[in-house]
Parts: C-alpha cells; sequence; structure tokens
C-alpha cells in the first residue's frame, strides 16, 4: 500500500483488512451519513421520515459493524488483521441493535424498563458488555474501573452514607435504562452521534483525506519558518491549532503533526522532552479551537442545551489567548537558547502555498459562514465537505484522486469509530448519575460547600478535573462536572452557562498534561524517543498559562463574546497584555530585557496576572506591579552603565 493510501488511516486498523471487509466498512460509513442527511433534511424514506428512536437504533446498526473491526483489541494487534473474535462481535453488536429496531415503537412507548422478559434482558447485557470492551479499547483500563463504579453504585446506592446516598437500581434495571431508557444509549450518545457530531466527523476526514492537514502544516512552515527565531517549535504551535481545529481529537492532532513537528524540533536545536512537550501543549489546545472542537463541546451544547455556534464562537478567544501565551514562551525558549530560525531553502512560499490550499481555507470559511450566519445547524459540515469535493472536480486537483477519497472516508469512519466507543459506554455514566438522584445531591452539596463563593467552587471543580485529566479521564470528569457543577455555578452567580462548561473543558484537557500520568505529554514523549516524566513536567510548566485563562474568561463574560462590542475588545487586549506578562514571566525571558531573575519573573507573573483578571482593582494593582518592574530595570541598566 502506498503511502498517500495510508496517510491518516493509522488512527484504525483499516489498511490492515482484507479489501472485501474495507469495501464493507467504507460503505456502512457512507450509509450512515446518508442517514444522517435524511434525518436532518426530514427527507422521507419509503413515505416514512426516519427519526426518533428508530434513526438512533439503526444508526448504531449500521455503525456497529466497524467498531471491533476497526479498533484493536490492544497495542500489540494494531499493525494486524482483525482476529476472528472481533468478526464475531462485529456481527452480534448490529444483529441486537437490529432487534432493538424492529421493536422501537414499543420501546419509545413502554420504555422497557425493565426489561419485559429473560432474553430482552439477555440482549440489554449483551449490549452493555459489547459498549464496555469498546470503551476499554479507546479508553483503557482506567475507563472501564469509572464505567465498572457507574454500574455497581447503583446497586447500593440506597446503602450508602451522606452524599452518596441515593435510589437503589437492580442490576437488571441498571441495564435495561442502558439499553432501552432515556439517560442510556438513547439519550447523550445518541444525541451526541445522531444529531450532532457526525457531519463535523465527515468534514474533517474529507479535510484531512483530501490533503488539508499537509497543506496547514506547510502553511505554517511558510508564516512562520524563517522569518522568527525557533521556527520549528512556533510552526508546531500553529500547525496543531490549525489541525486541532479539524480533527477534535487530542491524540490523532499530536500523533499525525508530532511526527513532523518534533523531529524538526530536535534537528533544530531543542532537546527531546522540550519538541514534544511543545507538540502535546499544542495539540491539548484543539479540543476548543474552532470550527471542529472536541467531544466535549458537543456534549456541553447537548447537556447545557446551547446552539454549537455559539460555544464555537464563544471558545475563539480564550482558545487564541492559550495559543498566544504558548507563542510567547516558545520564543522566550528560543532567545534563551539561541535557536534559529528554519533554513530559507527548506521554506516554501507563502504565496505559493495559498494558492495550493485555497480550497482548504475556503471551506473552512464557508463551514464557519454556515454555523454562525446562516445558521444551518449540524448539517452545514455536510454541505462545507460537498463543496469541498465539487471545487476539487471543478479545479482538477491533483489530490482528488481515488486514493485520496478513499484516504477521507476512511478517515472519517476512523473517527466514527472512536467517538461511538466513548459515546455508547458513556451511558452507564449517565444512568448512574441521574437515575440514582446522584447529579442534583452532588449540586446541592457543592453549592453548600461554596457557601455562594463562587470562585471556591470554581477551584473545587478545577482541582477534580485535574485529578482526573491525569488518569486520562476527561471526558468523563467533564461529564460529571457538567452535570454536578456547572448547575451549581448557575445557581449562585449570573455566569453563562457557556462559560461555566469550557472552564470544564479547559481544565480537562489541562489534566492531560500533568504529572504524574500526562496522557497527551507520554504521546509526544512517545514519538520524540524522550524521558516520559521530563516531558511531562516540561509540559506543564509550558501549559500552565491555561490554569489562569479559566478564571478569566468565566469571570469576564466579555471573553467569551458575551456583552457589548467594547467590553469585549476592551477585556480582550487587557487579556492579551496580561497573558503577554504572565507567559514572558513563566518563561523567564522576556523581549528587549532578556534572561529574568527570580524576582522578575514573580513580579511578571503576579503583574500579568492581576492585569488579565477582570476587575478594575486587579487591573490597576497589576499595572503599577509592572510600573515598579520597569522602573527597577531602568535603575538595574542605570547602574551597569
Amino acid at each position: 500500500m502506498t503511502t498517500e493510501r495510508t496517510k491518516g488511516l493509522s488512527i484504525t486498523r483499516y489498511q490492515f483488512l482484507p479489501v472485501p471487509v474495507k469495501i464493507i466498512y467504507l460503505g456502512t460509513t457512507l450509509a450512515a451519513i446518508v442517514l444522517f442527511v435524511l434525518y436532518w433534511l426530514a427527507i422521507p424514506v419509503g413515505g416514512m421520515i426516519i427519526s426518533g428512536t428508530t434513526y438512533y437504533y439503526l444508526l448504531f446498526a449500521i455503525l456497529g459493524f466497524n467498531l471491533f473491526i476497526g479498533l484493536a483489541a490492544g497495542k500489540k494487534k494494531k499493525r494486524c488483521k482483525p482476529p476472528l473474535y472481533d468478526y464475531l462481535l462485529s456481527l452480534l453488536l448490529p444483529a441486537i441493535l437490529i432487534f432493538f429496531l424492529f421493536n422501537s415503537n414499543e420501546i419509545s412507548m413502554r420504555l422497557w424498563t425493565p426489561a419485559p422478559t429473560t432474553f430482552h434482558f439477555i440482549l440489554a447485557l449483551l449490549l452493555g458488555f459489547l459498549s464496555l470492551e469498546a470503551g476499554r479499547r479507546v479508553g483503557g483500563w482506567g475507563y472501564v474501573a469509572v464505567l465498572a463504579v457507574s454500574i455497581i453504585y447503583p446497586m447500593f446506592a440506597d446503602k450508602m452514607p451522606g452524599l452518596l446516598y441515593g435510589f437503589s437500581l437492580s442490576f437488571q434495571d441498571i441495564f435495561a435504562d442502558f439499553a432501552f431508557g432515556a439517560n442510556g444509549i438513547l439519550g447523550l450518545p445518541a444525541a451526541m452521534l445522531g444529531n450532532m457530531i457526525l457531519g463535523f466527523y465527515l468534514f474533517a476526514g474529507v479535510m484531512l483525506g483530501l490533503g488539508g492537514g499537509e497543506f496547514f502544516l506547510k502553511l505554517a512552515t511558510a508564516l512562520l519558518g524563517n522569518k522568527v527565531r525557533g521556527g520549528p517549535a512556533k510552526m508546531a504551535v500553529l500547525a496543531s491549532g490549525f489541525f486541532g481545529s479539524l480533527s477534535g481529537s487530542i491524540v490523532a492532532n499530536i500523533a499525525s503533526t508530532g511526527s513532523f513537528t518534533i523531529p524538526a524540533m530536535k534537528k533544530t536545536g531543542y532537546s527531546a522532552e522540550y519538541a514534544a512537550a511543545t507538540e502535546a501543549c499544542a495539540s491539548s489546545g484543539g479540543d476548543t479551537m474552532p470550527p471542529v472542537m472536541g467531544g466535549m463541546v458537543f456534549m456541553a451544547a447537548i447537556i447545557a442545551n446551547v446552539d454549537y455556534a455559539s460555544i464555537m464562537l464563544a471558545a475563539l478567544i480564550p482558545t487564541a489567548l492559550y495559543y498566544f501565551g504558548l507563542l510567547v514562551q516558545v520564543d522566550g525558549y528560543a532567545a534563551k537558547k539561541g535557536i534559529k530560525a528554519i533554513p530559507p531553502e527548506n521554506i516554501p512560499r507563502i504565496w505559493d502555498t495559498l494558492k495550493e490550499g485555497w480550497i482548504y481555507l475556503f471551506c473552512i470559511g464557508f463551514l464557519v459562514f454556515g454555523l454562525l450566519y446562516m445558521r444551518w445547524g449540524m448539517i452545514t459540515p455536510v454541505y462545507a465537505s460537498v463543496l469541498m469535493l465539487l471545487l476539487s472536480i471543478i479545479t482538477r486537483r491533483k489530490s482528488l484522486t481515488f486514493h485520496r477519497l478513499e484516504s477521507a472516508l476512511a478517515y472519517t469512519a476512523g473517527l466514527v469509530n472512536f467517538g461511538m466507543a466513548i459515546f455508547l459506554s458513556i451511558g452507564f455514566i449517565m444512568v448512574g448519575l441521574y437515575k440514582t438522584g446522584m447529579a442534583a445531591a452532588v449540586t446541592a452539596w457543592v453549592v453548600s460547600l461554596g457557601a455562594g463563593n463562587v470562585f471556591f467552587i470554581l477551584l473545587i471543580g478545577a482541582i477534580f478535573n485535574l485529578l482526573m485529566g491525569m488518569v486520562g479521564l476527561q471526558r468523563t470528569s467533564y461529564l460529571f462536572l457538567a452535570v454536578t457543577m456547572a448547575p451549581a455555578v448557575v445557581a449562585v452567580t449570573e455566569i453563562p452557562i457557556i462559560a461555566v462548561h469550557l472552564f470544564i473543558i479547559f481544565y480537562a484537557g489541562l489534566g492531560g498534561l500533568t504529572p504524574p500520568v500526562a496522557i497527551n505529554a507520554f504521546v509526544a514523549a512517545s514519538i520524540a524517543e524522550a524521558d516520559a516524566m521530563k516531558t511531562a513536567w516540561t509540559s506543564l510548566r509550558l501549559g500552565s498559562v491555561l490554569m489562569f485563562i479559566p478564571f478569566f474568561f468565566v469571570l469576564q463574560p466579555a471573553l467569551v463574546m458575551q456583552g457589548t462590542p467594547f467590553d469585549i475588545l476592551y477585556h480582550t487586549v487587557l487579556a492579551v497584555l496580561g497573558i503577554f506578562i504572565l507567559a514572558s514571566g513563566l518563561e523567564g525571558y522576556l523581549i528587549k530585557w532578556g534572561i529574568l531573575t527570580t524576582i522578575q519573573r514573580i513580579m511578571l507573573i503576579t503583574g500579568g496576572f492581576l492585569i488579565a483578571f477582570p476587575e478594575i482593582i486587579t487591573t490597576i494593582t497589576g499595572l503599577g506591579i509592572i510600573g515598579v518592574f520597569f522602573v527597577s530595570c531602568l535603575l538595574i541598566k542605570r547602574r551597569q552603565v
């Protein structure tokens, strides 16, 4: 198989499938996209509009075949053909879902909770265990442990003390609610996959399959390569931001862009640990980088009942501030180490690059236009994908080949596999939180614990997020806080619900960089052949600006586009100034001054934080501290003269 055909396909074992299985694998994905379009446009099929429970079970059944075929049971099996038992699982899962599909009307009316017969319970049990196995293949045993707690806890909820006390459920009821109830797979998982994210997976797959990833890497190189010091690291930051805006997956981002950027950084003088940490931090911002953001943002749209376009717009300034802070730190490191720009002969021309890839930029612009202005909703990325294909045909692009189209669809299938594996198993968490009453109880407890102090409530959430994120349970952490802490904050403050959910998502991302189990950093370290723990600590230092930004925007709605144009501009300027000073202090280098002493770093970190903090008194105090800093710097220079 050629390199062109395998680009972007490494997230699944598609390339190792037999040809007939590949055809079915791609065909089911295409069928799911068609079903998604029929549902969104309310197009009748056989005189009937497919919707509700029927639509969800049919969609799950179509995609169920791919799940165990595409996702290997372990790392060693990713590079080989699926074993026989994976084929059996891939037949069993859709068979169960098809049976539920034929009974979808009765399930909708009676909910089948509890299951009407032992046979129906056995099918629900099998579906539950298949979902657990799919979750394990993507999230690992740590994620399975959380799911196991979600299953066991409801059986003993009425015997638990204090806050953990709740309504108990039988083992049979738990699995029946999971398979047939509104809190199980027919709730959040169905809404995520069936109503929202499938079109974005298609857009990401088409964009990356037709060469969008290579274009944005080339564009980042052209923009920064030979013009600024430390070009490779800054190229990594920009490229990962561009790629993250398409893939919506941090790990896929690290694996794809990191394979290019990490060797380039090492080649120009960066240590393996710093190169890996830079890529890990840059890719971590992809979860909130518009227009195609991570799965947690789609969850937020459903749980908070807000428009995805509104969240996309709200995330723009906070994410830009994060990448700006990262660029400032990378620049400071390059200045301290004397790392130069990439040689000019290795830099593509910016105009030639834009002429080559204008289609990608135009289609992203079209996607944003459709979401924000036309308000077409979740069908918009499908329109953008079709537009990209049409423009490629009209302009007779060399990238539009059969193998590229195959790659686009295979990439889409891979993203859908990862999403479905997580979304299905999340049903257990939702049953455990809602059916026992735990979500409401924890919300009330958080409100009482914070005693109306919103800062304390947010701090509790941030710490919990960091701890869960360390072991790779970012989505689980977000889900728990989204249904407990978020309502608590909204209950005692006037903070916009979008800001609260973004606060939780940002801290969940930081958890992936935090030792001792920094999942994102470890993935990057494996590519760089670097020490994993050193990379994790370096990632935490580089990404530490992420610790401050969520508090800035959650306490100042203007930073999430909630306010007048003047308020948004004013607070954004203050935030940019504060982040620049703060990041300079964190890195220990200030432009036009040089390497900083410990006292100077503390002054900059404190002053920068206070300037960006959304209170007039803190801003004035921060400006005063920075004023003292510059006066002291002038006095030092005079003494040296």
